[in-house]
């Protein structure tokens, strides 16, 4: 298992894991999703002004291939059994997960702030991912500290380096450094968006999951 970096961010857990690409058949998965952008580029049945190419409320639409999975769930029953052994857990759990979208962005293309009902933490997996010319998922912090700050202690957060999750409290909103192949896990309740991307070349993939436990 790779190691896995913990940071916390407004307070929230934050893990970071990379899933190792040759254990799964990652070449199918990243070609059925291609295909998938091809036949329509912007495929956007969530909400009105978002503009990128995802599967969520359309998954049954039969204009699309079926993405082949099959060989990612047990690496992520895996990852997310060694996730959930770090975390000070006060008795014995279950947990379930599902694979509830996919993500194809190109050049320009974002995703609206948003978060995950229904789930206890979400996962996201860059199977395609270029650092230089995509974003990573931009947390929002949304205490409400955050909106005063920079009016009463204006001086306050330039002090504090914006490179350092720990610091992340006095940001309105943070990326992490994050590599093609890495697996990001976080509290489904953190929310999120993803910034306009500038490849032209190549597209932004992400495979996201809602994941839930409780008690055995």
């Amino acid at each position: 298992m790779s190691s896995v970096r913990s940071y916390t961010l407004f307070g929230f857990p934050i893990m970071q894991t990379r899933i190792d690409p040759t254990a799964y058949d990652k070449k199918s998965i990243v070609s059925a999703i291609e295909k998938n952008f091809k036949i329509k580029k912007v495929r956007n049945k969530w909400d009105e002004t978002s503009v990128l190419h995802h599967v969520y409320n359309d998954g049954a639409n039969p204009q699309f291939n079926k993405i082949p999975y099959d060989t990612l769930i047990p690496v992520y029953e895996k990852v997310l059994l060694d996730l959930f052994s770090r975390l000070e857990l006060l008795s014995s759990f279950k947990f379930s997960f599902s694979i509830i979208n996919y993500t194809c962005l190109s050049s320009s293309n974002h995703m609206n702030s948003h978060l995950h009902e229904g789930a206890d933490f979400a996962g996201v997996h860059y199977i395609q991912f270029d650092k230089k010319n995509h974003t990573s998922t931009m947390f929002e912090n949304t205490s409400p500290h955050v909106d005063y700050l920079r009016q009463l202690r204006p001086k306050l957060p330039n002090l504090l380096s914006n490179k350092h999750p720990s610091n992340s409290w006095a940001y309105k909103d943070w990326h992490l450094d994050t590599e093609e192949d890495d697996f990001c896990f976080s509290p489904a309740y953190l929310k999120h968006r993803i910034d306009p991307q500038r490849s032209k070349k190549k597209n932004r993939i992400t495979i996201v999951l809602n994941i839930t436990m409780e008690p055995k």
